[in-house]
């Protein structure tokens, strides 16, 4: 399935948009117009997170076909910018095995590990930890920066281009923890919709032949308990969602790396 005929600029473009939940965006849909114009043209599912519903867990089963206690990235650990997340996989992820081929790649913050992972692009002097985790005094700001900086790094033709973007779930964290209002309710809209807005204006300024946009989970979980060597992790509800112009439409993380593989001829 072709999203527009003529020239791609990008063969697969994957786009992960950190804490979407596909309950809450499926219900609410018609209340955001970025949201409806992917929901009117394209496949879209929920893609049930059977990995530890934390972002490095599910990023990395994602990008490795592996589960989390064969990568072993198993949660946060919370100890500081060198060793936030407990684990680290040692060998090599889809971006490895595309660039092997000879395929042109471009990877942009994705958090598989820390800091973050970025191959042949360019932050602009942009740090990682504000791409990682924007602060909520200047969060709007930051946000439409690195979508810039993004942008300007997807002007180019290549194979494969993966980002990560750190919304819906940080401004969750940051301005609706708790949706008990009119108000809370809206300023989810807004950001859930910005989140999709960016996500589109990348596929029509890059024009690829496939596209996934993916989340790694829902909002915070109040019922589920996870503990990473020994750590109590703070975890979130297993509705990932994904949209796609693919034929198969990924239902577990580790979905993403076999499809992606295929999509570029990957054996």
């Amino acid at each position: 399935m072709q999203l527009i005929k003529g020239f791609e600029m990008v063969k697969l473009l994957i786009i992960i948009l950190d804490g979407a939940s596909f309950i809450f965006t499926n219900t609410f849909c018609w209340f955001m117009d970025n949201v409806m114009w992917f929901w009117s043209r394209f496949k879209r599912g929920l893609m049930y997170i059977d990995e530890p519903p934390l972002t490095p867990c599910v990023v990395n089963s994602m990008f490795t076909g592996l589960r989390t206690q064969e990568h072993g990235v198993i949660g946060f650990s919370r100890a500081g910018r060198e060793s936030i997340f407990i684990g680290e996989f040692k060998g090599k992820y889809l971006w490895d095995e595309a660039a092997e081929k000879g395929l042109k790649v471009k990877v942009l913050n994705v958090p598989c590990k820390i800091p973050t992972v970025n191959i042949n692009v360019d932050l602009y002097n942009m740090d990682w930890i504000d791409c990682f985790a924007p602060p909520k005094d200047n969060f709007e700001a930051l946000i439409e920066r690195y979508h810039s900086i993004v942008r300007r790094n997807l002007m180019a033709e290549c194979d494969l281009f993966i980002v990560w973007y750190p919304i819906p779930d940080q401004a969750h964290h940051h301005f609706f923890a708790t949706i008990n209002n009119y108000e809370k309710l809206h300023e989810a809209f807004k950001w859930y919709n910005r989140a999709f807005g960016y996500a589109k204006d990348l596929i029509e300024l890059s024009r690829p032949e496939s596209f996934m946009i993916l989340s790694d989970h829902g909002f915070m979980s109040d019922f589920e308990e996870y503990i990473a060597a020994g750590k109590k992790q703070h975890i979130h509800i297993r509705d990932g969602l994904a949209v796609t112009n693919i034929d198969e439409i990924p239902r577990a993380p580790r979905d993403v790396y076999r499809i992606a593989k295929r999509i570029l001829g990957i054996p």
